[in-house]
């Protein structure tokens, strides 16, 4: 295989989605960003403005990036299909307790998704406001680029090179046999929420476990292997848990002593 043929079937597992875009130029500029890094596949929800003559000038040799964009109405439809969905943000949880916006920086993201056979969605949010909570919940990995505390927002553009630059970084030929499919990470997520919910956590904690552990699932490189012993140990609690429930309660027997019951005989009980 050429590098270019590897770059370019590198660069379709990404799809970059840009979510309400507001200003034609950071369309363009972001087009152009993904020329550079080998990246092809743009997914516009609900943009705010038409892509005409502006964005091109930004695009530059980006032109055709931009013209096989694809324009969406709503972010799941954009999402369909994606085993990973990265999210940014440059709104980092000052505590420990906001777990919906605990974040990763781009080297770390690189590392995780590099030799891997996920198809990713990098979402990048409006420039005047970002992604929501709600959108974000949809995200199994948040990245934040760490700036100055002076002034931490960068421009929308500036932010995706950086990310873009990062993940072309570490590109590898090499794909891992050893990584789980999208679709038992799922089972195992799901057999942990199930947990939470044969266990009677409360629903607030039950959500903040469960967002909690699909965090460690995607931040990790866990084995097929690993996935398969965690998901085993997780089915045999869920059913010995669920046998438990089912046994019915037994009545305990009252014994009547020997005395007591010869009384109950002559006062003819």
């Amino acid at each position: 295989m050429t590098d270019s043929s590897f770059e370019v079937r590198w660069g379709s597992r990404f799809r970059v989605v840009l979510v309400e875009p507001e200003k034609e130029g950071n369309i363009g500029s972001i087009a152009r960003s993904m020329k550079n890094f080998g990246l092809a596949n743009l997914l516009l929800v609900s943009p705010k403005i038409p892509v005409g003559d502006e964005a091109y000038r930004y695009a530059m040799h980006g032109k055709e990036v931009l013209e096989k964009a694809q324009v969406f109405e709503t972010l799941s439809d954009a999402l369909k299909g994606t085993d990973l969905v990265v999210g940014t943000t440059a709104k980092m949880s000052r505590s420990t307790r906001n777990l919906l916006r605990t974040a990763i920086d781009p080297p770390q993201l690189a590392s995780r998704v590099s030799g891997t056979k996920s198809s990713v969605a990098l979402l990048f949010g409006r420039e005047s406001s970002g992604l929501t909570n709600a959108e974000l919940q949809q995200c199994n990995i948040i990245v934040n680029i760490p700036t100055s505390e002076d002034y931490s927002v960068l421009n929308i553009a500036t932010a995706a090179s950086i990310v873009f630059y990062e993940l072309f970084k570490v590109r590898s030929t090499h794909r891992s046999s050893l990584e789980p499919s999208a679709q038992s990470v799922r089972r195992l997520a799901s057999l942990f929420a199930e947990l939470t919910r044969i266990a009677d956590v409360p629903l607030h904690r039950r959500r903040l476990a469960d967002r909690a552990f699909r965090n460690v699932l995607a931040k990790s490189a866990i084995s097929k292997r690993e996935v398969s012993l965690v998901m085993g140990v997780l089915r045999r609690i869920r059913d010995r848990t669920r046998s438990k429930l089912a046994k019915p309660k037994k009545t305990p027997r009252r014994i009547v002593s020997t005395k007591h019951a010869r009384s109950h005989i002559r006062n003819g009980i």
